[in-house]
């Protein structure tokens, strides 16, 4: 399990997003859950902890006194561990036709088998094509009084207007500094990691703001501290060079030296967009679009930097 998991909020009261946490805690508090909410913000910002944190304080057996899940519950065990069987989370990126929709239709007709409500986490819910969403939007205008259905996404103006007015949104924004080292104090004091205070910020700036990211340097830190000095090993002018004259091998050579793929991409990102205020080259729009695309996979893919390595493999075959 890598530490970013295994450190991952269980309360609200542990999320690190201070502006998300006084809100949900206000709700909590409220004892008056919305049935559809919308959580959108950039990657790496808690979304899916608090989808999931949620859904155990909808169904907690024994919530504290201001609604907060205790974790100690069978309920609260069954989705900390995702055994429980009506807390159904889903991908929009893979499962985003109508014929997927109509399955989410069918089971919310169903009472819960176990839990006291039924919770669908629907993350990427940008990805869904406009069929699937005026078909979910049917069920989110009537929900039943057992259901809630907990949104998230990364780009929510691609979302359709009915559905964004039909939940209630909760927005994220990108990690401040002082929320990154709350963040990574945590798995420091947890995994007894000695750093010191210098390279602690240097970890939080080279996150830009994503809690993901910033455990995953963490982690990067723990193996080879000298990486801190330089988030990587290759130099992006250079790999821009390559990426045009689609020089294919060395291309991929370079991935394999990357030590975070998602800060990498986002920097990848940034040289090509401002290349492209210049240029308004049509390869350029062409290849940021395959780049984009790979950011919408990487979340779900088991292998950190294959959906960039696709991507680009894609671009140099064009």
């Amino acid at each position: 399990m890598t530490l970013y998991l295994k450190y991952r909020p269980q309360t609200i009261s542990e999320l690190d997003n201070t502006s998300v946490r006084v809100t949900l805690t206000n709700v909590l508090k409220s004892g008056s859950v919305p049935h559809a909410y919308l959580f959108a913000g950039p990657r790496g910002t808690g979304k899916t902890s608090l989808a999931r944190i949620l859904a155990k304080a909808i169904n907690c057996e024994n919530p504290g006194k201001d609604g907060e899940p205790c974790n100690k519950c069978e309920s609260c065990k069954s989705i900390t561990s995702g055994t429980n069987i009506d807390v159904i989370e889903m991908d929009a990126a893979s499962n985003r036709g109508i014929d997927d929709i109509r399955i989410l239709r069918d089971g919310v007709k169903l009472a819960p088998a176990k839990s006291k409500a039924k919770v669908y986490i629907i993350d990427e819910a940008h990805m869904l094509t406009t069929e699937a969403s005026n078909a979910l939007l049917k069920t989110l205008e009537e929900p039943p009084a057992h259901v809630y259905f907990l949104m998230a996404t990364t780009n929510p103006e691609k979302l359709i207007e009915t559905i964004k007015s039909r939940t209630t949104l909760v927005p994220f924004t990108k990690a401040t500094g002082e929320e990154i080292a709350r963040s990574l104090k945590r798995v420091i004091d947890g995994e007894k990691i000695k750093i010191k205070d210098d390279d602690l910020i240097k970890l939080a700036e080279i996150s830009k703001g994503s809690f993901r990211d910033a455990v995953k340097a963490l982690e990067q830190y723990t193996q080879d501290s000298s990486f801190i000095n330089s988030s990587s090993q290759v130099d992006i002018d250079n790999f821009v060079e390559d990426l045009i004259e689609k020089d294919i091998k060395k291309v991929l050579e370079n991935i394999k030296k990357v030590s975070n793929v998602g800060i990498f991409t986002e920097e990848l990102i940034d040289k090509l967009h401002k290349k492209l205020l210049i240029s308004h080259s049509s390869e350029l729009i062409s290849l940021l679009e395959f780049i984009l695309q790979s950011q919408e996979l990487n979340k779900v893919s088991p292998i950190e930097e294959l959906p960039l390595e696709l991507a680009l493999i894609k671009w140099c075959k064009i």
